[in-house]
């Protein structure tokens, strides 16, 4: 009889502590709590920020690809700058800068002959009031960002005297901006006799240069494009006097080149063969 007894215990199971006590009481035993839910906390993450996610890889991208070009480019050797109210394209921007490219040496030293020209398009304030009279006497709608407008031209006035570009190939109205507040160098400074195309003590008028009428990669810019050089900026006092002076004097040359280049031999202007 034992023997059974010690059976039966062994096949019942045991009873907590907790159970007994709840009988002794007269309750029953609580029903088994069910196992938490597991939380995927990156599916959730993903699921509440997919969209800033998204647009945070993007940029990203652009930022890598951006930085990537960048660091593949050489140290520019020269910086031109072009400002009047027509657009260059970054065919014909690229295609300006490989010819003058062929005209200068490494000035830098880093092996690459590199030239670039910032651009800025924007009207002055007489361009923006004889586009405006324009648009009324078409009856045309004025599709112009006057704010935009006025940023890009302020952003030309601290370019303009800032230490980066000494070439300056500007619109106009453009260049008498600058040329009242006496910014260019003098061509007498530069030249023995005055250049063809000159259109007063600074500035010629690129499209009656030599130059452009032999290359059409010069001849993109707006008919009334002046050339001019920019002085030595006072902010070199602040990025360096000897590294200004150099960079300036790299300038100097290459305005040089532009103003005093000559036709090949036996080259005639097609303007010239008419006659």
């Amino acid at each position: 009889m034992e023997d059974e007894k010690d059976r039966r215990e062994e096949e019942e199971p045991l009873e907590s502590n907790a159970a007994r006590r709840l009988k002794a009481l007269g309750g029953s035993e609580p029903e088994p709590e069910e196992p938490p839910v597991q939380v995927n906390r990156a599916a959730n993450f993903w699921y509440h920020h997919k969209a800033v996610i998204l647009i945070a890889a993007a940029f990203a991208v652009i930022l890598t690809i951006v930085l990537v070009q960048m660091l593949g480019r050489s140290n520019p050797d020269v910086y031109l700058l072009y400002a009047g109210p027509e657009y260059v394209t970054p065919n014909q921007n690229q295609a300006f800068c490989d010819l003058l490219e062929t005209m200068i040496p490494d000035y830098n030293g880093d092996g690459k002959v590199y030239v670039q020209l910032n651009d800025m398009v924007f009207l002055t304030d007489s361009q923006v009031e004889a586009y405006q009279q324009r648009c009324i006497e078409n009856h045309e709608d004025m599709k112009l960002d006057l704010l935009e407008n006025r940023q890009v031209s302020e952003r030309f006035t601290y370019e303009i005297f800032g230490d980066t570009a000494s070439v300056c190939i500007l619109a106009e109205d453009q260049y008498r901006l600058v040329a009242e507040a006496s910014g260019f160098v003098p061509l007498s400074e530069l030249f023995a006799d005055v250049p063809e195309g000159a259109i007063d003590d600074c500035g010629i008028r690129l499209s009656e240069t030599k130059f452009c009428r032999f290359y059409d990669a010069a001849q993109v810019f707006p008919e009334d494009a002046v050339l001019a050089l920019r002085k030595l900026s006072t902010a070199s006092v602040i990025t360096g006097v000897k590294s200004a002076e150099e960079r300036h004097g790299y300038a100097v040359d290459l305005f040089e080149a532009i103003v005093s280049f000559e036709y090949p031999e036996g080259y005639v202007p097609p303007d010239e063969k008419k006659n």
